[in-house]
């Protein structure tokens, strides 16, 4: 019993291993799409012609990232939720541009 627990406890640990890895890869490509969203956003506002509307949309995006209440120091999933959501929001506003 003790070397089949003992080598659960190794079988663990590995898969653990890689999963910490999994973890960094998703995370870190995940993130690269966000910021490559942020990116298209912003290509596609500074294309923009002048327009009394789109002001409008432009002021309710400043309005919404600054509304963000983050604390980016905890690494807490609901902040990464909050970006992720608010992103969506903006990604969908320029789409209709």
């Amino acid at each position: 019993m003790n070397a089949t627990f003992h080598k659960r406890q190794r079988e663990l640990a590995a898969a653990l291993r890689t999963l910490r890895i999994l973890v960094k890869e998703v995370g870190g490509n995940y993130l690269a799409g966000l910021q490559a969203d942020i990116a298209r956003v912003d290509r596609l506002q500074a294309d923009l012609e002048p327009d009394a509307r789109r002001a409008a949309e432009l002021q309710r995006m400043i309005r919404r990232i600054n509304e963000l209440d983050l604390k980016p120091h905890k690494g807490r999933r609901r902040d990464l939720k909050a970006l992720d959501k608010l992103i969506e929001q903006l990604t969908a506003t320029v789409e209709d541009w």
